[in-house]
């Protein structure tokens, strides 16, 4: 785990970690499924997983994640689903659009970043007696606005005043 994986990279160990846990070992015909593209995209991933320890590839063999790239690919899912939820249930997004977003975010939170993340959904949800009301109160404005404003009207003021901050 020394070595820096690419976004597509991590895209592509996520996808042979789901099958993996599916169906034992990948394919990959399986993965190109997974990942929409063609089979000799695949095959590039591939080899440069296994250079980095990832995965255990031969060509024409079944696919395996390795040790390392086992841990790699539980981290990456928990990452995924920590965004994920804040997404969801924090933000208030649909279940398809948090995952479609945090699939994109994932690659680009740090841990300290997630550690906040997950610091802060702990207490929302466990921790802040009035959290149940405060999420619900911040589900509404999502919905309905507050004293008269709709959320974008109160998006635009505090982006506004972004604006006068970022000029003094």
């Amino acid at each position: 785990m020394d070595e820096e994986l690419t976004p597509k990279l991590e895209d592509y160990l996520q996808a042979i970690y789901r099958i993996e846990r599916e169906q034992k070992v990948a394919r990959p015909r399986d993965i190109a499924k997974a990942q929409n593209v063609a089979s000799s995209t695949v095959t590039a991933a591939l080899q440069s997983l296994a250079e980095r320890g990832m995965v255990n590839y031969e060509p024409y063999e079944l696919i395996t994640l390795t040790e390392e790239g086992r841990e790699r690919a539980d981290q990456l899912a928990t990452r995924h689903h920590i965004v994920r939820n804040f997404l969801e249930d924090i933000l208030g997004l649909e279940a398809r659009q948090a995952a479609a977003t945090a699939c994109d975010m994932e690659h680009a939170v740090d841990r300290q970043a997630l550690e906040r993340f997950v610091c802060f959904l702990a207490f929302i949800q466990r921790h802040s007696p009035a959290g149940v009301n405060w999420l619900d109160a911040f589900r509404r404005f999502i919905q309905e606005g507050a004293d008269g404003q709709s959320c974008e009207q109160c998006v635009k003021e505090y982006m506004e005043t972004l604006q006068v901050q970022n000029e003094g």
